[in-house]
Order: C-alpha cells, then structure tokens, then sequence
C-alpha cells in the first residue's frame, strides 16, 4: 500500500490528459464542436469520429483555460468513446464535476465541456463528418 495521498481524479487528468489533439478539418466521419472564448479565458474544441455502427469511436480535444477546464475535456474525450450518441448527449456537467471531483467553484469548466460535446453531437446528427 503505498503512503501517498490519493489525487482528485481532476489532478491525474491534468497531469496526464487523455486524447489531447484533434483531427484535421474536413476529416471524413470527424464532427467537431466548440464552447467558450478564448478571448475569455476558456475554450475547448471537442472532436468525435464515428464508428461504422454510428456509436463514437474516439475523441479528441483541444482546451485553452484553467486546469479544471483542460481535466473536464479530457475526462469528457476519454469517457465517450465507444458511446452511442444518445448516450453521450445525456452526459451533464454534473456528471463530469462528480467523476472529475471538482471544486464546486469549477462548474463552469464542466459546463462549457458538455456544450462542446453536444455542439459536437449536432454535428453527427447533421451528418457534417
């Protein structure tokens, strides 16, 4: 057993984000989804490519903020992938601040991450990728 504190999940995916990156624009089955400014502060750019059977494949994501806004796009990138879409639309950001271990104050960041993931998920729906 080791003697070191356990970290807030948020913490691990800030030292070590899953999926960072995205795809090129006009990448065939690839929709893509933003939410925030950066003139702001906050702006997550979410990817999704689709899978033959119309499930999410995998997920990409670009994030400029604090650290709660980079853990919640990456938690939401990891967290969809193999989802169907239904399943992923109804993600709430209180689902990512429980799973992530947020500070109440750091809602936001959860928030603006669910809006990309749906913006995104428009995107499938229309048949843009």
């Amino acid at each position: 057993m080791s003697d070191e504190p356990r970290r807030a999940p948020w913490l691990e995916h800030l030292r070590q984000p899953r999926q960072a990156g995205g795809w090129p624009a006009g990448s065939a089955g690839v929709a893509t989804g933003e939410a925030g400014e950066e003139a702001e502060g906050r702006l997550i750019r979410l990817q999704l490519r689709r899978a033959p059977d119309g499930r999410i494949a995998e997920a990409r994501f670009k994030a400029f903020g604090c650290a709660a806004t980079l853990a919640s796009a990456s938690y939401l990138a990891e967290r969809v992938a193999g989802l169907s879409p239904e399943a992923a639309a109804a993600l709430r950001p209180e689902d990512v601040v429980r799973a992530l271990e947020l500070p109440p104050e750091r809602g936001r960041a959860a928030e603006l991450a669910v809006a990309a993931l749906h913006r995104a998920l428009e995107g499938l729906g229309r048949g843009e990728c």
